[in-house]
């Protein structure tokens, strides 16, 4: 079986270290160029990462646009969900547009508890009064700067507002996790359905898209949408909602008074977070071999006499392929439990002894096995 050595170099910081045989040889070269080992799916040594993809002749696939509609996992759609809510029960920002300004800080500031704006910003989130806007968030004191600071502010010089509630990641994240929710909330309230909408609309339309479940169904209590979205009443979400259905934004509405059931519509089924994949299952082989036998009584068993077979089959495989088998080949070969089995001990102690009679050698080297001395000994008799 393959070695690796784990004391060979050290990786830099923030890097994995690249996992290699301890002894590169003829064998490993051989095995990597063989036809036949490629037929059987073998082209890669065991541990070593797999290799690159042959590049393809031709003109180069074209680059995804930046901002192409693109899903969110549920652990992000999670977060964002957990940001959403917190600003909700804070009650910060008391109508959709500093509601929306709120979230926005919420989710640029997640990490360090401050975030950079700029007057531009204000422009893009559309607000219809800026200066409202960022007067409510600031008199409760959740955001530290001034309106004037805010609005006046340059690329070269933009406002740094502290959020205090938020210091020290309180949320426990990454850069990655925040920076996809906050991506999301812009291309959603930035979809070509909501162009030109007031933010009362977009905001609500992006509340309940972030409701959805994998799939695109959504299910949420109509009192918590307004509460999320800073609605003044059923009334108002209740116009909304038949806005929303009107622009085919969500889909087959039920509204019992108390939930709403919805799908999102087919422009907008890619906001629905990801389902999370299902875990690969670890490969398993059974046993065939009484486990509660001594690994040495089970290798008798399945070795028997047939040792001088083993380095006979060895010393072929080699003639015919050019290099050795690797344990996993000759296991298969003879019956013995796979690595994946629980009673692979027996195999362990079959090529020990092997090695140990004197049978097989090249242990220790990738695909490097080939018949040792017994073997000459016995031609030789």
């Amino acid at each position: 079986m393959t070695q690796h050595n784990e004391a060979a170099g050290t990786a830099p910081a923030g890097q994995v270290q690249q996992p290699r045989f301890h002894r590169p040889n003829p064998d490993l070269a051989a095995a990597m160029e063989c036809v036949r080992c490629h037929e059987d799916g073998v082209v890669n040594p065991p541990g070593w990462p797999p290799k690159p993809p042959k590049r393809r002749e031709g003109p180069p696939p074209p680059t995804p646009h930046p901002n192409r509609d693109l899903p969110i996992t549920l652990h992000k759609m999670e977060f964002l969900r957990e940001v959403w809510a917190y600003v909700a029960s804070k009650q910060v920002g008391s109508d959709p547009d500093s509601r929306y300004l709120a979230l926005v800080c919420a989710l640029r500031g997640a990490i360090r508890g401050a975030v950079y704006l700029l007057g531009q910003d204000m422009r893009i989130l559309r607000l219809e009064d800026p200066h409202a806007s960022l007067s409510d968030l600031i008199a409760s004191g959740w955001l530290v700067t001034t309106p004037e600071r805010v609005i006046e502010s340059h690329p070269s010089d933009p406002a740094l507002c502290g959020l205090p509630d938020m210091e020290g990641n309180p949320w426990d994240i990454g850069q990655g996790v925040r920076s996809r929710a906050s991506g999301w909330v812009g291309r959603a309230m930035g979809h070509k359905k909501m162009r030109k909408k007031p933010n009362r609309l977009r905001l609500t339309g992006t509340y309940l898209a972030s409701c959805a479940a994998p799939g695109g169904r959504i299910r949420v209590p109509r009192v918590e949408v307004t509460v999320a979205c800073a609605l003044s009443g059923p009334d108002e979400l209740t116009e909304l909602l038949e806005w929303l259905e009107r622009i085919e934004w969500i889909v087959s509405v039920r509204d019992d008074g108390a939930v709403i059931e919805a799908e999102l519509g087919e422009t907008t089924a890619w906001l629905a977070p990801l389902a999370p994949a299902p875990p690969t299952a670890p490969r398993v082989s059974p046993a065939t071999t009484p486990l509660d036998a001594p690994a040495a009584e089970r290798a008798d068993e399945l070795l028997g006499e047939r040792a001088g077979e083993v380095a006979l089959w060895v010393d072929r495989y080699r003639s015919d392929h050019g290099h050795g088998p690797s344990w996993s080949t000759v296991a298969e070969r003879f019956g013995w439990p796979p690595r994946s089995a629980p009673d692979h001990d027996v195999t362990q102690e079959i090529f020990e002894r092997l090695e140990r009679e004197g049978w097989l050698a090249g242990f220790g080297v990738p695909f490097g096995l080939r018949p040792g001395a017994a073997l000459d000994r016995e031609n030789a008799a």
